[in-house]
Order: structure tokens, then sequence, then C-alpha cells
């Protein structure tokens, strides 16, 4: 018993907590050994929209895919599951502001409230080690594009649901459970 080995995350104790390319496979990390995966470099900086008001492809291809490839090299590597009360967190928040139409103000202020919501629950489960400063940087920078850009009714109905739209891209690159 003197020789048991004492874990401090489930993490460490699994063969995908042992880091990317290790002997289970999987995509050898990008960069400088050591770099945290970051998000693709000028994410979100125009918006989701290009100059004709429509939504950027990399909302559904190339980014979604960059992020997915970071989010699992980041640690604790990010899947379906991880992120999956977010999305439903994020969904309720569009079926509510949806149903809520009738009254735009309420409806968008009830929406905003429920992002916020969204953005501490990031930060809570970030600081239990839940998911990575990635993920929580990707849904921050998102929640706050979405308050920044929705200043009326319909730029906040148009963003809210850009978002959605890229996250459920996102999710739809992710494997269901880490690979091994």
């Amino acid at each position: 018993m003197a020789n048991e080995r004492k874990f401090s995350s489930f993490a460490e104790l699994s063969p995908q907590g042992q880091g990317s390319g290790g002997r289970h496979g999987g995509p050898p990390p990008r960069g400088r050994p050591g770099d945290a995966p970051e998000l693709p470099p000028g994410y979100l900086a125009a918006g989701y929209f290009d100059q004709k008001n429509n939504l950027l492809k990399d909302i559904f291809v190339g980014w979604p895919e960059a992020i997915t490839r970071s989010l699992r090299e980041s640690r604790p590597p990010a899947t379906k599951n991880s992120l999956r009360a977010f999305y439903t967190m994020l969904r309720m928040a569009k079926n509510q502001f949806e149903a809520q139409r009738r009254t735009p103000d309420k409806a968008m202020g009830e929406a905003k409230t429920q992002l916020y919501k969204l953005r501490t629950a990031a930060q809570y489960q970030r600081t239990r080690n839940v998911i990575s400063p990635l993920c929580q940087d990707f849904l921050a920078k998102n929640i706050d594009l979405v308050d920044r850009k929705g200043t009326d009714f319909d730029s906040f109905d148009r963003n809210f649901n850009a978002f959605v739209e890229h996250f459920q891209a996102v999710i739809a690159y992710l494997p269901e459970r880490a690979q091994s």
C-alpha cells in the first residue's frame, strides 16, 4: 500500500489524461511544447457576418474544426458530453427568446440574463477544472460578441442565432468521448 499511486484528478486516472500524442495516439500537439491550445487567429474579429450581412463560412467550416482540435488538445479535453450542458442552456435561452418574441424588450432582456448566467457557469466550471481555459474563452468571446453587437432586437436576434449555429457546428466536430 505504501507504493500506491495517488491521483489528484480523474483525468490523471484515465489514459486520455496522459497528454495528447501519448501511447493512445491522437493528434500531435501544435505549436511549441507547453503552448496552451488557443482559438484561431482573428477569431470573431469581424463578428459573425460578412459585409453583405451573410453568415461567414468560418462559422460552420474552418473555425469549428480548429476550435475542436484545440479543445481536444486542451486540459481537460472537451467532448460533446462536456459541452452539452452549456449548449442546452443556450438552446433553452434561445427557445425562451423565441417564445417571447411578441414583447421584444422582455425577450431580449431575459435572453441576455440567460447568456450572463451561461458565462458565469463557464467561469465556475473552469475554476472546478471541468472545462479548460480555452473552452471558457470560447464561450465568453461568443457571449460578449452577442451582447456587444445585439444593441437592438433585430441585431440581437441575428447575433444570438449565429452563436447558436456556431456552437452547434463546434459540437458537431467533437467526438462523443475522448479518443483512446
